[in-house]
Order: C-alpha cells, then structure tokens, then sequence
C-alpha cells in the first residue's frame, strides 16, 4: 500500500519541526546563559572551559543540577558561583552543615551584599560583600595558602571586597587590592570557606590568563582526597524539572511534540469534508432597500447635472398620480390632462398648468425643483 502524499509531507515536517526546535534551544539557551557564570555556558562569562579543564585533570567533577539541593558526603568541594537565584535558610543550613564536616566551599559574586544572591550564605559564615568604591582589575596575593603554584598577582576585575562581620580568628586575607580583602580564607568547623569578590578568574576568558589558572590550582589543592567537585547549577535555575508543563515549555522534546500537534491539526481542518452545504453570509443574501436604491439614483443624476431629466420624471409621474384615480390616459396633452381632471375633480387648474410647463424648463435648477415639487404635493 502506496503512502498518501499528504502522510509523507506531515512526517517530514515532523521531522523538520524536530531538528528546528532542538537548535533553536541550544541557541536560546546559550544566549540566555550568556550573562551567567554557569558551567553550562560556553559564552565569555561562563564557566564551561573551567568544568572541562577539571573534568580532565581530576576526573572527578560534577554538577549539581536538575535534581533536590543537596550535598553528599563524597562531595568535598562546592563552586558556587554568582548564582541568579537566591539561597534558602534550609539549603544554607545544609551547606553550613557540609563544611563543618570537612567540605570546602567556594563562593564569588561580585554584587555587593544584601543585593548579592549568595548574602545568605556568605552571612552564615560571617562574610559580607561591601563595595569598595573604584574599579580594581588586579589583586596582591598575601597569603601563602595561594603559593603552591606560585603566582604574584591576580586578575581580579571587581568594585567589592569581601569583609568579615565579626572578625574570626580563623579569617584570612589570602589576596588584596586598594588595601582590600578580594579573596578571602575561612576555617569552619572541619572544613573551609574561600570567598573572592570577584567572578573573573573562573570564567571562559578569565581562564586565559596564567595567574587565574594558578588561583584555580591553589584553591582545588584544598580538595580533599578522592572526593568530587561540585558545581552549583542548582541556583543558576537547573533545578529538578518533572512536571509535564516545564517538559512542554522548556524542553526541546515538548516543542516538537506541540509542533508536531499543531501541524497535525491544521492538516485535519485542511483536508476534512462538510457535512452539508455551507450556509451563506447575511452579507450575501441581503437585498438594497429602496431608500438605497432612491439615494443612489438620486446621488447619480445630481453629480451627472441631469436636473432636467429628474423634472421630466417627476412630471410624467404628476400625470400618472392624479389621473389614475379617474381613470385618464397619459397620453394627453398637458391642456386636455388639466381639462379632464377639473371636470372630475375640484382643481387649481392655472396652478397645474404653470407646475406641469415649469417642469419642461431647460434652465431648471436644482432649487426651483424642490420647490415646484412642494407645490405640486400641495395640489393632492
């Protein structure tokens, strides 16, 4: 059995509506993840070239994304980085929780606090992101925490320093600029808390630079052994999506699949059949009433100048609406019509007479015919 034209069209279609969606969410995405640190993003401020380079050099690298926050004991370091969504009491809880039993978390934004999505977070640990009132592109390192792959200064491009609200004896200044703290060392419990000001070095073009991959490899050295990295794509909006409205709305697959219902139906309505004859337009059975039919005659002869042709009209009808009751022929002349009809009837005859030969007039106008018709509907 030989397929229907029409079926071969619609699965191509299908097809094509598939492919269509599929880049147009990659596209999408990547423009909509551009202004975002997030390991997902390929663009200049993201952090895609840093997953890849971990990937590859530990092996053990992860991301904390399309499913409940939540951190294992086999995690041993967290990268949160410039988040888009805030952090909640009982997920701050949880990571507090996480470092005092030996995890390591990083944490930079450079937004200042309360502003900063990460404030909840960082205040649990005592940190604050203040602003610091110029542009600062480079950072002293102070700390030797930051020299075991040596580097001198830092490529920081930021107008925040990281401060500490109640000034613990564990807290640290690993680097600073215009005498401020950028990058900053907490001990917690069994674990560490690094907080920087500034979201530069861990980007795809921050990562350029020699020094910023130095800063990354210092701040990795503190990974406990065998454990993973983790990054935090839970609070840049890669949360758990089950629902069948996300899936439709947010997922390539659900675009094609209402594409696909969309063409589906149109090909349906296309190719049905009525059920009985259409039933037409009141628009197109609807006939001219005589008002109309009378303003347009009227409207015709008054731009055509026929004045004179109106007044034959309007006479021959006089003739014919006061000799019909009497049964007079309008072939008579205008004496004899004005004879028969006074001796049927009681009449004007000079006033007849004069209306019925002003009504010949060539040099009628349209004035004079108004009146002459006011006279004539006077007459009965």
């Amino acid at each position: 059995m030989k397929l229907r034209l029409e079926f071969v069209l619609l699965i191509a279609i299908f097809v094509g509506l598939g492919g269509f969606a599929a880049y147009s969410a990659e596209q999408s995405g990547q423009s909509s993840l551009g202004a975002r640190t997030t390991s997902f993003s390929s663009s200049d401020e993201g952090a895609l070239a840093l997953y890849r380079w971990l990937e590859r050099t530990y092996g053990r690298v992860d991301r904390l994304a399309y499913r409940p926050f939540g951190l294992a004991p086999t995690d041993g370091l967290l990268l949160v980085l410039g988040p888009s969504e805030r952090y909640e009491p009982a997920e701050v809880a949880d990571v507090v929780a996480w470092v005092e039993a030996g995890g390591v978390v990083v944490v930079a934004d450079d937004v200042p606090s309360p502003r900063s999505q990460v404030s909840p977070l960082l205040e649990a640990f005592g940190l604050r992101l203040e602003r610091i009132g110029q542009v600062v592109r480079s950072a002293e390192v102070v700390h030797p925490a930051l020299g075991i792959v040596p580097v001198a200064e830092l490529p920081i491009q930021t107008q925040v320093a990281v401060t500490a609200t109640n000034q613990p004896p564990t807290f640290a200044p690993l680097a600073v600029a215009a005498g401020k703290p950028v990058v900053t060392g907490l001990r917690y419990g069994q674990g560490y808390v690094i907080a920087l000001s500034s979201l530069y070095p861990f980007t795809n073009v921050g990562l350029r630079d020699p020094a910023a991959a130095a800063l990354v490899l210092n701040i990795v050295s503190w990974l406990p052994s065998g454990e993973r990295i983790v990054f935090d794509e839970f609070h840049h909006g890669f949360g758990p999506a089950t629902d069948l409205r996300t899936l439709l709305l947010s997922h390539p697959l659900g675009w094609a699949i209402g594409y696909s219902v969309a063409v589906i139906g149109l090909y349906i309505v296309a190719g049905s059949r009525r059920f009985a004859r259409p039933l037409p337009l009141r628009s197109e059975v609807a006939r001219r009433s005589t008002g109309e039919y009378i303003d347009s005659m009227a409207g015709m002869l008054r731009h055509a100048g026929q004045v004179a042709y109106a007044a034959e009209h309007y006479r021959q009808m006089l003739r014919r609406r006061l000799g019909r009751p009497y049964g007079l022929s309008p072939a008579l002349d205008d004496e004899e019509f004005v004879a028969a009809l006074a001796a049927a009837r009681p009449l004007d005859r000079e006033g007849l007479r004069r209306i019925l030969a002003a009504l010949r007039r060539a040099d009628l106008n349209e004035t004079d015919l108004l009146a002459l018709v006011a006279e004539a509907d006077r007459l009965g």
